[in-house]
């Protein structure tokens, strides 16, 4: 199972799954502009945290996938912080001597690298929470209610669960090469890599026609249909939503360093 179909599938049977999307929608959207314009590192933390508590507690996501998918920002955000901390600044925090090298901790980029750091982690823990309580199909009405132009919107979804098919095909193929030994060596690795490219290309231009036959034999006339209806969140869950925030912002005024 692929990353897609696991991310499809907890999406569509976690815990929130029966919370009013446009609602999950206006909570990650609004937390993710929170953290980005945060001036201090607490802010983000916090929506870190509490996305986090929301995910694993709430719509019990399994901590091990949650860690999975929040580890590799984390390398990232880490190398980032460690740069910014030793490149960025002029005022000397602190100095230490490693190997005979002298390395300057700078007070200026340590302060930015923290902030960096956490509005990355906060940013991407709002982008799981989306992902993994609310199914794609959810997120594309709404869209489409947004009054996004619907030939950009149709392009996207339809590229959402194209890419993800041919991501099942690359990895069929290329199990099917290991069970050959077509990664041995260098020299077959790099065959083996060019009839899978070669392969996937033709694959997909045969999907390509096979979904426009099945599109065309179901009445596509150009415009993806939405079925069903989402009803607008309760005024009150707003307005709870609307003060949360604003106390999250509030605490931008609160001097860390």
């Amino acid at each position: 199972m692929t990353n897609s179909t696991l991310i499809d599938n907890i999406a569509n049977y976690n815990k929130l799954r029966s919370v009013n999307p446009t609602l999950k929608v206006i909570f990650a959207i609004s937390s993710l502009f929170v953290s980005i314009f945060s001036k201090n590192f607490i802010v983000p933390l916090l929506i870190t945290i509490i996305m986090s508590f929301v995910i694993i507690f709430a719509a019990k996501i399994p901590k091990n996938i949650y860690g999975k998918l929040l580890a590799i920002p984390i390398v990232f955000g880490i190398i980032t912080f460690l740069m910014m901390t030793f490149l960025f600044g002029t005022d000397i925090y602190t100095s230490f001597d490693f190997f005979g090298i002298t390395i300057n901790l700078l007070k200026d980029g340590f302060s930015l690298g923290l902030l960096t750091f956490f509005k990355m982690l906060g940013g991407v823990s709002c982008t799981l929470f989306l992902a993994l309580t609310t199914p794609f199909t959810e997120l594309f009405y709404i869209l489409k209610r947004s009054k996004i132009p619907k030939n950009m919107l149709e392009i996207a979804m339809m590229m959402y669960r194209y890419i993800f098919m041919l991501l099942e095909e690359a990895l069929t193929m290329e199990n099917s090469q290991k069970t050959r030994l077509g990664y041995k060596n260098l020299k077959t690795s790099y065959r083996s890599l060019g009839l899978l490219t070669g392969s996937l290309f033709i694959k997909a231009l045969d999907k390509g026609d096979i979904i426009y036959n099945s599109l065309n034999s179901r009445g596509y006339d150009g415009n993806l249909m939405f079925f069903g209806d989402i009803a607008y969140p309760r005024t009150f869950s707003i307005v709870l939503l609307g003060v949360f925030e604003l106390m999250l912002l509030s605490l931008n005024y609160i001097k860390i360093f």
